[in-house]
C-alpha cells in the first residue's frame, strides 16, 4: 500500500509537471495569408497599359489615341512601345514586335511620294485615319529614327529570342540608323541652312524641310547614338560601334558648345555661340527643353546642373505636380513627371500620379491624353520602383543676387535710348531687359552711387547681342577710361575682369550689332568689387 501510494504520488506529481509545462508551452500563430498591397506606381500602370493596347490597330500601328481617326505619329509609337517593356508579357512583346514591323515597312526611300522632293531614306512620316494615308510630313526625322532604335535597344535586352529578332532585321535596322546619321550636321553631310548653319557642329537638324537644330530632339538623338553603339556590337547594325560613339560625343560636346548658354540651355540652335533666348516664364519650348539632357542622359543625373534646372523649372511652374496645366493648347505634359522621376522626386511623382488615378478611377483620362502622356506615366511608375543608385531629390539652394555682391543691382542707369526702361537690366531679373534703338553706336550707363573700387563686369546677354563692345569707367561722369574691349564677341553670360581702379559710373559702349535688323540688348549688367 505505500509503494502504490508512492507510486500515485510520483504519477501526480508527474501529471502536474506536465500540466505546467503545457501551460508554458508558446502559441504558435497561425500564418497570416499574404496580401497583395498594390502602390500607386502599380495601379497607374495598370491603368495606363490597357490604354495603349487598346489604341494599336490592326496593321501593327499605335494611334495617338483611341479614336478611330486619329494620327499615327511614330514618335509618339515608340516612346508608348518603350513603356510596354516595362511590362514584358507575351502580350506587351508581341505588341511591341507588331509596331516594330510596321515602322520598319514604311520606311521611306529617297524621293517624297506626296511632293516629289528629295527624303531621307529610312525616314518615317505621319499616317493618318483607318486608312493609314499620309501627306508626306512627319514632326521631326532625326527623333523618330533615335527614340526607335533606343526601343530596339530595349527589346534586345529582353532576351536571346529577341534579339535574334531584331538581327532578323538587320537591314531596316542600318537603314533607320543611316536616316539618323544622315539628320547629323558633319563634314559628311550637306545641311539645309535656312534656318541654322551648316557648320559641322554635330548637331542633329529635325528634317531637311526646317534644318531646325533642336534641344530636345539632340537630347533623344545622343541617346539614339548610345543605342547605336550596342546594336552595332550585337551585330544587329552595320557600321563600327567606334564611330557611332564618335558620333554621340560630338553630339555631347555640340549641346554643351552650342546649346548650354551659362545659365540655361537654349532650346534651338540659332548658329550663334553665345546668346541665351530660352527664358523660364516660356513654358514650351524654353523651360520644358531643360529637363531633356538630364532625362536622356546627355548629362549626370546628380550633377549640379541637373539639380538646378530642374529645381528652376519648379520655382517656375510650381503646380504641374497637382495637375496644372501650363502649355498654351492645354497639352499635359506628363512627360515632366517622367524626368522628375530619373530625378528621383518621389513627393511630385507621387502627387502626380495620384491626380492622374483620380480620372482613371472614374473611368476617364486627363484632358488631351495621347499615348505618349500614358508611356511617360509608365516609366515614371517603372523608375520610381527601381531608382537604382540615385538619390531622392533635394533642391540645391537658391543663391540670390544681393546688393552687397553685385554693385549694380537696383541703382540708376541711363542709355543712348531704346524701348525699355534701362533699370531692367539690372533689376536682378533675368527674364528682363532693356534694349537700345535698332543702329549700331549706343551705350549704356549705371550709376553705382559712390566711388568704389571694382574689378569685374558681367554681362547676361540676349539674343540681340553686341560683336564690338567696350566698358568705360568714370568717376564724374564726364571723362571716361577703356578697362575693357572686344571686337570679336559671341553673346552669352561673360565675365570681363579688369584691373582694380575706382569708379562711380560704369559705361557698356555698343559698337556693333550680332545682326543688322536687331537692336542691343542684355538681361543683366553686374559690376563687381
Amino acid at each position: 500500500m505505500g509503494t502504490k501510494r508512492i507510486v500515485a504520488v510520483c504519477l501526480l506529481s508527474l501529471v502536474g509537471i506536465g500540466a505546467c509545462k503545457k501551460e508554458k508551452d508558446p502559441v504558435i500563430p497561425k500564418e497570416k495569408p499574404v496580401v497583395d498591397v498594390k502602390t500607386i506606381y502599380d495601379n497607374i500602370i495598370a491603368y495606363q497599359i490597357p490604354y495603349i493596347l487598346a489604341t494599336q490597330s490592326a496593321s501593327g500601328a499605335f494611334k495617338d489615341t483611341k479614336d478611330a481617326g486619329s494620327r499615327i505619329m511614330p514618335y509618339f509609337g515608340n516612346i508608348a512601345c518603350r513603356a510596354l517593356l516595362k511590362m514584358p508579357t507575351a502580350e506587351n512583346v508581341a505588341a511591341v514586335k507588331k509596331w516594330m514591323a510596321w515602322y520598319m515597312s514604311k520606311l521611306n526611300g529617297s524621293i517624297n511620294p506626296v511632293t516629289s522632293n528629295p527624303e531621307i531614306p529610312g525616314s518615317v512620316y505621319d499616317y493618318y485615319g483607318v486608312a493609314e494615308t499620309t501627306k508626306g510630313t512627319y514632326d521631326s526625322a532625326d527623333s523618330y529614327a533615335a527614340t526607335f532604335l533606343s526601343l530596339a535597344k530595349e527589346l534586345g535586352l529582353l532576351s536571346a529570342a529577341d534579339l535574334a529578332w531584331l538581327t532578323g532585321h538587320s537591314s531596316e535596322l542600318t537603314l533607320v540608323a543611316s536616316a539618323l546619321e544622315k539628320c547629323i550636321d558633319n563634314a559628311t553631310n550637306n545641311i539645309p541652312n535656312g534656318f541654322g548653319p551648316d557648320d559641322n557642329d554635330g548637331l542633329s537638324i529635325d528634317s531637311y524641310v526646317h534644318g531646325s537644330k533642336y534641344l530636345m530632339d539632340n537630347a533623344e538623338v545622343n541617346e539614339g547614338l548610345k543605342a547605336l553603339v550596342w546594336l552595332q556590337s550585337k551585330a544587329i547594325v552595320s557600321g563600327s560601334a567606334s564611330h557611332y560613339q564618335e558620333l554621340a560625343d560630338a553630339n555631347t560636346n555640340a549641346i554643351e558648345s552650342q546649346l548650354w548658354r551659362g545659365t540655361m540651355y537654349n532650346w534651338y540652335d540659332d548658329g550663334s555661340n553665345g546668346s541665351t533666348n530660352s527664358k523660364w516664364s516660356v513654358f514650351y519650348a524654353d523651360a520644358t527643353c531643360q529637363l531633356y539632357p538630364c532625362m536622356y542622359g546627355v548629362i549626370d543625373v546628380t550633377s549640379d546642373r541637373a539639380n538646378i534646372m530642374y529645381r528652376d523649372f519648379n520655382l517656375n511652374y510650381t503646380g504641374w505636380a497637382n495637375g496644372t496645366v501650363y502649355d498654351a493648347g492645354g497639352y499635359p505634359w506628363a512627360v515632366v513627371c517622367y524626368a522628375a522621376a530619373v530625378l528621383n522626386d518621389k513627393t511630385r511623382v507621387d502627387a502626380y500620379i495620384n491626380h492622374i488615378i483620380s480620372f482613371n478611377k472614374a473611368g476617364s483620362q486627363k484632358s488631351n491624353w495621347y499615348i505618349a502622356e500614358a508611356a511617360f506615366c509608365v516609366l515614371a511608375a517603372d523608375k520610381m520602383k527601381n531608382p537604382g543608385t540615385t538619390p531622392r531629390y533635394i533642391p540645391l539652394p537658391v543663391i540670390p543676387i544681393t546688393i552687397s555682391s553685385n554693385l549694380a543691382l537696383g541703382k540708376v542707369a541711363k542709355s543712348s535710348g531704346g524701348g525699355n526702361a534701362e533699370t531692367l537690366s539690372n533689376d536682378g531679373d533675368l527674364t528682363t531687359r532693356w534694349f537700345s534703338a535698332v543702329a549700331d553706336d549706343q551705350w549704356w550707363e549705371v550709376d553705382l552711387g559712390s566711388v568704389q573700387s571694382i574689378s569685374r563686369v558681367d554681362i547676361k546677354w540676349e539674343g540681340a547681342y553686341a560683336t564690338d563692345y567696350a566698358i568705360q569707367i568714370s568717376s564724374d561722369d564726364v571723362s571716361f577710361t577703356t578697362v575693357f574691349a572686344i571686337t570679336s564677341g559671341a553673346g552669352g553670360n561673360v565675365s570681363h575682369p579688369f584691373t582694380s581702379a575706382d569708379a562711380r559710373y560704369v559705361k557698356l559702349v555698343l559698337n556693333k550689332r550680332i545682326e543688322v535688323a536687331w537692336s542691343f540688348s542684355f538681361w543683366e549688367f553686374e559690376v563687381y568689387k
